[in-house]
């Protein structure tokens, strides 16, 4: 079964039962509770759900709900990966709440982003380059290696912050029996690389720590030249949580499935019985739209 996030329309509902009601009401009864959902709108979704005893909230991305201290929330407020140990300290504090929450929903998996390198970003100008229509040229090339060389300058001891964080995450997850997803991400700058998975699979794989794949992000690394698709999942796929399911267009992401360049086929190689399956799909997507991406998996056997 299909579930879809709130991020396709918790922008246009603030009060949480007709948040919930939308997704609903187009027969969706699996749900994925993301960050920028403030408190009071997760009362009225609590509200909802003792009402409604057909849906279920599957996993939540991290930070949930917006912690009392940000005024806006969002899934990298606060870095696992900051040399900062105030700040890493924040990231455990309310990765742990987020965690909580979903023992206390019945939810399986808590997806988290796990930080950046703190770096110049070159991805606008990479982009550029794609646009011009210019990847396979040796301009576009040595941008390549420029940013995978300052990145690697530049990473500090953010793969040291990391695992230290996952340690104490681990720990929690074990002790709420909730899944972690650590997510794959859409800038080359952020965490974690292919590399760092490696090292945080090695320690953590088999545990309660696993590999969330976001199928729009994936493309992007992929059409960008970083990292290709097939290569992050015969790696990790073996620890896979779940799916982010969205379609790609070049490097813009979270469209509906079945309009771009995200090959599904591959993603359904990996998918087990218990695997997530959530559509996160961008506020601009119509209705019908989704719909037909809906249409679009089912066809191919997705589901």
């Amino acid at each position: 079964m299909f579930g879809i996030s709130t991020v396709w329309k918790s922008g246009e509902f603030k009060d949480g039962q007709k948040l919930m009601e939308s997704l609903v009401c187009l027969g969706f009864r699996e749900i994925e509770l993301e960050y920028r959902i403030t408190g009071d709108t997760f009362k009225g979704i609590k509200q909802f759900l003792k009402m409604t005893k057909d849906v279920k909230i599957v996993s939540i991305h991290n930070f949930f709900p917006v912690p009392e201290i940000h005024e806006t929330g969002g899934a990298d407020i606060f870095h696992f990966s900051s040399e900062d140990a105030d700040e890493r300290s924040l990231a455990v504090k309310y990765a742990t709440r987020t965690i909580q929450t979903a023992a206390e929903l019945g939810a399986r998996a808590v997806v988290l982003h796990l930080g950046r390198i703190q770096m110049d970003i070159l991805s606008q100008e990479l982009f550029c380059l794609y646009d011009a229509g210019m990847t396979g040229t040796d301009e576009y090339i040595i941008k390549l290696d420029e940013i995978r060389t300052l990145r690697y300058r530049k990473k500090g001891k953010t793969l040291e912050m990391i695992l230290l964080s996952m340690d104490e995450i681990q720990k929690v997850a074990e002790k709420y029996d909730v899944n972690i997803g650590i997510e794959n991400r859409y800038f080359f700058e952020e965490c974690p690389s292919f590399e760092e998975m490696d090292v945080i699979f090695e320690k953590f794989g088999g545990g309660r720590i696993g590999y969330w794949h976001d199928a729009g992000h994936a493309q992007v690394q992929e059409n960008l030249g970083f990292v290709k698709v097939k290569d992050l999942l015969a790696a990790y796929g073996k620890f896979l949580v779940g799916f982010h399911l969205h379609d790609v267009k070049g490097y813009s992401d979270h469209h509906v499935p079945g309009i771009g360049e995200v090959d599904f086929e591959l993603l359904k190689e990996y998918t087990k019985k218990d695997t997530i399956k959530i559509l996160e799909i961008h506020p601009r997507e119509a209705e019908k739209d989704l719909m037909d991406g809906v249409s679009f998996l089912k066809n191919l056997g997705f589901e």
